[in-house]
């Protein structure tokens, strides 16, 4: 009997820990909550609406101000691709080439409004609050508001709008490419090939 107390008050504190630990887990009130992380390179299929354009295509982000957008349809614009980083912009559609740079591309402009908002929430800690809708993290740039939803499961994005603009981005296929050291080497080089 005396072996078998010695035992339980050495099993007891453990079983104890255990259910503390595991109950602090759940979604409610927890302190192992996990939070959206956008600052990294990643890929993403988008479906855009800005007023009464919609277009869909693939997005990448390199890295801070580093974007790559290539456009499937409507057919009036597939093929089209743009490529951002802090320097300008490079349009691409068949033949036609256009070297913008930064300081003459509109901030009201649709890409450039998206990358500055995905930019913005990878450089935030996103303290987003749960609806029925998913996770939404508000955030602002430059005096814009926007407003990104996260599948609360995964974490993932699933839509940003930005509501002053009229402008609202789904995703689909999100994928990280890579890490945050990856991202400045990619920083670096693209840097130093411009």
């Amino acid at each position: 009997m005396v072996r078998f107390r010695k035992t339980l008050s050495i099993i007891l504190p453990f079983v104890i820990i255990i259910t503390i630990c595991t109950s602090c887990n759940a979604k409610n009130g927890s302190f192992l909550t996990h939070t959206p992380d956008m600052n990294s390179q990643y890929e993403a299929e988008m479906k855009i609406c800005s007023g009464d354009l919609e277009f869909s295509g693939t997005v990448k982000r390199y890295g801070a101000e580093f974007w790559e957008m290539s456009v499937d349809s409507p057919e009036t614009l597939a093929g089209l691709t743009l490529s951002m980083n802090s320097e300008g912009v490079k349009a691409n559609l068949g033949e036609l080439v256009l070297d913008i740079p930064i300081k003459d591309v509109r901030d009201s402009a649709t890409f450039a409004l998206i990358f500055k908002a995905l930019d913005n929430a990878a450089v935030n800690k996103l303290s987003c609050t749960d609806t029925e809708d998913g996770m939404i993290y508000e955030g602002e740039f430059s005096g814009t508001v926007y407003r990104l939803t996260f599948n609360p499961e995964t974490l993932e994005p699933v839509l940003l709008e930005i509501p002053e603009a009229g402008l609202s981005a789904e995703f689909a296929g999100f994928e990280i490419l890579g890490t945050e050291a990856e991202m400045e080497n990619t920083s670096q080089t693209t840097a130093e090939t411009d």
